[in-house]
């Protein structure tokens, strides 16, 4: 099975008004997944995956391999933590 740049590379796409931003990878590292949880620290996402409260994985398998994990699964654990106010 080939793996395509599309889901693994972290090129720019160029946006309408012709600048370049870029890509939204599907996995993220701990450190871009500390940032999309409103700047939590890195070690509070390590500390989470090795507690295995944050679905993730380890490249590698190994219990020191690289983290990553995906945006619906850093908003499933974040939500958890939700205290208080109605839900919709």
């Amino acid at each position: 099975m080939s793996v395509t740049a599309d889901k693994t590379s972290p090129a720019t796409i160029g946006s309408e008004n012709g600048g370049d931003r870029p890509r939204e990878t599907e996995w993220m590292t701990a450190a871009e997944t500390a940032e999309y949880a409103g700047g939590v620290g890195v070690c509070t996402i390590r500390e989470a995956c090795n507690r295995n409260t944050l679905r993730h994985i380890r490249i590698g398998g190994g219990v020191a391999g690289p983290i990553r994990t995906r945006r619906e699964w850093v908003a499933d654990w974040l939500g958890r933590w939700a205290r208080g106010g109605d839900v919709h």
